[in-house]
Parts: C-alpha cells; sequence; structure tokens
C-alpha cells in the first residue's frame, strides 16, 4: 500500500509540469467488498483504504487505483480463514467519438497469507463511455475482456469479464469531487474442474482537481 501511494505521488509530480493542457486527480476512498471462489463455495466480505490519481489530456485519459481490504468469511460460507487483500488496477482511455472510448488496463490482486486465496493478474481490453448528467454530475460506464489470467494456483481462464458503473459530483471547475464507483468481475478459472474466482468492490470517496 506504502508503496503504491508512492508511486502515485511520482506520477502526480511526473504530470504536474504539463497541468496547464490536462487536469489531474488525487483522491481516497473507502472501498467494501464480496468475493468468491468455487462460485458460493468460498465466500468472503471485507472493506478497507484506496487511493487514485486519474488523468487527462486531449484524448488520452486514464487512472491508477489501489486498494487494501480486509476479508472475513461471510455467514453461511464454507470459508475458515480471513485474509488481506491488494488489489492495483491500471486503466489508459483513447477517445474515440460520442463519448466512448478504446481502454486498456492491467489488474493485479495479491492475498496475504497467500494460500488463503488466489492472486490473480490479467489484462484489460475494452470499452468506456462517459456521459454528462448535469453541471458538475457525471456518470461513466465501462465492459472490459479479462485476457491472459494468472493465478497463483494454476489453472486458466477462456473467459473474464469485468462491469463497471461510476458517478461523480463536484465543481465545474474540477477543484473537487464527490465518487462512486462500482466494478464487478467474473473470471472462469479451470484446473481439473471448473474453479471460478468472483468479485465485487464498491468504492465511495473524494478527489482533488489540479
Amino acid at each position: 500500500m506504502k508503496r503504491a501511494l508512492g508511486g502515485f505521488a511520482v506520477l502526480a509530480c511526473a504530470l504536474a509540469p504539463g497541468a496547464r493542457a490536462q487536469k489531474i486527480q488525487v483522491g481516497g476512498q473507502v472501498v467494501f467488498g464480496d468475493y468468491r471462489e468455487q462460485t458460493a463455495s468460498l465466500h468472503y466480505t471485507g472493506a478497507g483504504p484506496g487511493a487514485f490519481v486519474a488523468f487527462s489530456r486531449r484524448k488520452l485519459s486514464g487512472d491508477v487505483a489501489v486498494a487494501r481490504l480486509s476479508y472475513d468469511p461471510a455467514s453461511g460460507s464454507g470459508a475458515t480463514q480471513s485474509f488481506h487483500a491488494t488489489q492495483i488496477d491500471v486503466h489508459l482511455r483513447w477517445y474515440l467519438a460520442s463519448s466512448v472510448s478504446a481502454e486498456l488496463g492491467w489488474v493485479r490482486r495479491t492475498t496475504s497469507p497467500e494460500v488463503a486465496a488466489q492472486e490473480m493478474g490479467a489484462v484489460r481490453i475494452g470499452m468506456h463511455a462517459f456521459y454528462g448528467l448535469g453541471p458538475g454530475a457525471d456518470l461513466t460506464l465501462r465492459a472490459n475482456y479479462l485476457a491472459g489470467a494468472k493465478f497463483s494456483g494454476g489453472g486458466s481462464a477462456p473467459f473474464g469479464i469485468e462491469l463497471g458503473l461510476g458517478v461523480s459530483y463536484g465543481a465545474t471547475n474540477a477543484r473537487w469531487r464527490l465518487t462512486g464507483d462500482y466494478e464487478f468481475q467474473r473470471v472462469d478459472r479451470k484446473t481439473s474442474v471448473p474453479v471460478p474466482l468472483q468479485q465485487s468492490l464498491a468504492r465511495v470517496g473524494a478527489a482533488l482537481g489540479f
């Protein structure tokens, strides 16, 4: 978590000289998670802190986010061990037309202890849409295919999908914003038998613009 926050500071400093030609936002979040393995056999819920840096420059935009969640077995689940999960998300977008952008990115989730749950990494390939709802308010939608997924316990995933919904409200000059995001991931991991992974994250926070 500390390394990721340090990276955010480096990124913000690197972008600062071009601030007149671009927008930069730095924010903090509270993150709530629901994580499942083997459908509902292993079910966990948890929460933790998060942070992000977002930027836009002409047709290029993107963000880097990190979240650190403490997961505990959910009621009625076969899970018995609590664990911590650190997730790093990277999104890069290129504006196409009509508020729609092509999106590429990367996701990496690690766990502690490592044997408590699957660690995962994958590449994002998809689309992102932005809609203005009114002065200072906007809505974002995104859908990504999760390609090349790798797992700490081995196996492969011929199919993985990620869906996202975001809303924000703030000053029209982007000096401050209140943010809310929901993300759903499903990866059809297979070893000798199907062992899918599923996670939902809800993030609520605030950001300052530069």
